[in-house]
């Protein structure tokens, strides 16, 4: 029997392969910045600057991909 994995999966996995920045919102509001290096059933590995953190999934509002600012406002 063949498991389709899971959309989260799938999703993550595309950002640690692609090392695509992402930003990932806590439930409290705090934002951080990073790439995915890894990631399993309850947590997200994620690299900010030189040091890595990791992130209970429970505690995430919202995950994607980080947009290039502009400046021409």
């Amino acid at each position: 029997m063949s498991c389709k994995p899971q959309i989260q999966d799938e999703y993550l996995n595309e950002m640690r392969t692609k090392k695509r920045p992402v930003e990932i919102v806590l439930l409290g509001g705090k934002s951080l910045r990073g790439i995915v290096e890894g990631f399993d059933t309850f947590t997200i590995k994620l690299r900010c600057r030189r040091d890595e953190v990791l992130v209970f999934k429970s505690a995430i509002a919202v995950i994607g991909p980080v947009r290039p600012q502009n400046n021409d406002r």
